[in-house]
């Protein structure tokens, strides 16, 4: 079964019809996607993960193999 979307901010439940007609999605309003947009700014949002250059190239190349294997 699929789940309904919800806001991402303040969780309301978004009308089926939201994904394909809302300006908004996946906000259910002009207000929750400010909300969003204000927090990115404001730096609350962060990846906490360092980025490893030696660890990006090794992750890479794991994609690209498994890649080739399923085309095989």
């Amino acid at each position: 079964m699929v789940r309904q979307p919800t806001c991402p901010i303040c969780r309301t439940q978004l009308p089926a019809k939201a994904v394909s007609e809302s300006k908004f999605f996946p906000f259910c309003s002009e207000r929750c996607r400010d909300v969003d947009f204000f927090r990115w700014s404001d730096g609350r949002y962060a990846i906490e993960e360092s980025l490893d250059p030696a660890r990006l190239a090794a992750e890479m190349l794991e994609s690209e193999e498994k890649e080739n294997q399923a085309e095989s």
